[in-house]
């Protein structure tokens, strides 16, 4: 596992990540303030509409990527330029796929939104939406062979580069026109602008792609990638459902308004999983590597490593979204109406959990290529999710939904996802992964109640009382599983993972010295 890469592809991530956001923040601010819930929920609502049709794509890109590990470990350029070009196609034939079903469905997108008021342009905005999303598909494919040559900090540096101008411009149209259709321009333009020049970088990078991009798969490959994408075509249609329909559930079934307010939770927690996901996502082709070239003795070793930063990392996650989600919303807001009540926050957060809890599980799987194994997995979660979520929201209103996806991910991908991870992966008893998550349940719940407690002793309202209990989350949890797990071989091998390049960097600084 090429440690270096990974550490790079992490933090530049996660610095990218951290600054986009920030600028994110303050764009959803002025969102709200310039435009209201209504049109918050409209944009929540198109946006997970639209993210079905991506069940077009078939989980191609990720069989496609899977299949890059192994000539990028050899340099076979013919194969990849065989692979890029195959993706091409593919993705146009997608990206005209999406267009024909999303103007197919046109005439009947308000189905999917309850009492929505009176916002001008309705339909050129659900346009502005399936343009931006069908453009993705003729310009992204070309950046899998940077993803997969374990240089996905060069996406990031692109991606969030501009995505951090454009969240600048939209909120100086917002400011100044206070006009949606305006703002969605924006992002089509940067979307295009990202996607134009790293399909340009990876050129620059691989120009060999172009001088193969004739060549020919062979029958055993096109046999593999046939065979990977029947399976993840399955496991993307659970995962779209799962994750792609809880605002669509809320607008349809409760209304636009409270659409808008989970739209507020949503950007927070989409927000932090997409900065713990770059740290699965950076090692991913790592780990492929790993799985290809040490035992599984080895494999396993650092499977153990990175589930156990999983656990410490969306632990600690979901005791801050516990305790802070309200108050912060509250502050950030300025108004009392826009937050859920406890039980609702609690199940949010405890979604974040259990859905954290499986990205070192589903890292090592899919770098190990097994999508096979567990393709009906997905199908049951998905109509377990969707039957459950709409029977609750319509008994009992919001909290319906996010019951209906925690029942679904724990009945389901709490045990199938480790046992095909070990049985097929590791081939080893699953047991002890079991006996491990439990004692992490335990101590997450036990911890949560204790910093929740403390928390109780400060005021209810005020920025004091919030930057207290910010203070009382940051240092608590992590002095708890500091002093538990001090001794710990996965702790010392995280932070062996840490002082390595910071070494490397006062190696550097040191040789500089020296030279003058």
């Amino acid at each position: 596992m090429r440690s270096t890469n990974s550490v790079r592809n992490i933090t530049v991530n996660l610095i990218a990540q951290l600054v986009a956001n920030l600028l994110r923040f303050v764009c959803e601010t002025v969102f709200i303030q310039t435009l209201g819930k209504a049109y918050l929920g409209v944009s929540g609502a198109f946006g997970n509409f639209l993210t079905l049709f991506s069940l077009a794509e078939m989980g191609f890109g990720t069989a496609i990527v899977f299949s890059m590990y192994k000539p990028l470990a050899e340099d076979d350029r013919p194969k990849l330029g065989a692979l890029v070009a195959l993706y091409g196609r593919v993705y146009r034939i997608v990206g005209c796929a999406v267009a024909a079903i999303g103007l197919v469905i046109l005439p009947f997108y308000r189905v999917f939104l309850k009492d929505v008021p009176d916002i001008p342009h309705l339909t050129a905005i659900y346009l502005l939406y399936l343009f931006n999303s069908v453009m993705t598909y003729f310009l992204s494919y070309r950046q899998s062979i940077i993803v997969a040559d374990q240089k996905s900090y060069i996406c990031t540096v692109y991606q969030y580069g501009f995505c951090i101008l454009q969240n600048a411009v939209q909120i100086a149209v917002l400011f100044w026109k206070r006009d949606f259709v305006l703002y969605l321009v924006t992002q089509l333009l940067f979307n295009f602008f990202t996607n134009f020049f790293l399909a340009r970088k990876a050129d620059r990078m691989y120009p060999y792609l172009k001088t193969f991009r004739n060549e020919k798969l062979g029958e055993e490959d096109r046999r593999s990638i046939t065979r990977n994408i029947r399976a993840l075509f399955l496991h993307q249609m659970g995962g779209t459902v799962v994750n792609g329909t809880d605002q669509l559930v809320i607008s349809g079934l409760v209304g636009v308004e409270s659409a808008g307010i989970y739209a507020l939770y949503y950007l927070i927690t989409s927000t932090l999983r997409g900065l713990t996901s770059q740290i699965f996502s950076s090692i991913t082709a790592s780990v492929g590597n790993l799985g290809a070239e040490e035992n599984r003795e080895k494999s396993h070793d650092v499977f153990l490593c990175v589930n156990f930063a999983g656990f410490w990392i969306f632990s600690f996650c979901f005791i801050c979204l516990l305790v802070l989600f309200n108050p912060f919303i509250t502050l950030w807001t300025q108004r009392s109406d826009t937050v859920f009540s406890m039980s609702v926050v609690l199940l949010i957060a405890l979604n974040f959990y259990a859905t954290g809890m499986r990205q070192a599980t589903l890292t090592f799987k899919n770098a190990f290529g097994l999508f096979w194994y567990d393709r009906y997995k997905a199908v049951a979660e998905a109509a377990l999710n969707l039957g459950l979520s709409v029977f609750l929201t319509l008994r009992f209103g919001v909290i319906g939904v996010f019951a209906g996806t925690l029942v679904s991910t724990l009945a389901v991908d709490l045990w199938v996802e480790p046992l095909v991870l070990y049985r097929h992966g590791f081939r080893r008893s699953v047991r002890p992964y079991f006996l491990r998550y439990a004692f992490y349940g335990a101590l997450t719940a036990g911890t949560a109640v204790l910093t929740w407690r403390l928390c109780a002793w400060l005021p209810d309202a005020g920025l004091a009382a919030f930057l207290g209990k910010c203070a009382v989350c940051a240092l608590f949890p992590n002095a708890v599983y500091l002093a538990v797990f001090w001794r710990s071989p996965e702790l010392r091998y995280l932070f062996g993972l840490m002082r390595e390049p910071l070494l490397r960097v006062r190696n550097r600084l040191a040789r500089g010295r020296d030279a003058e």
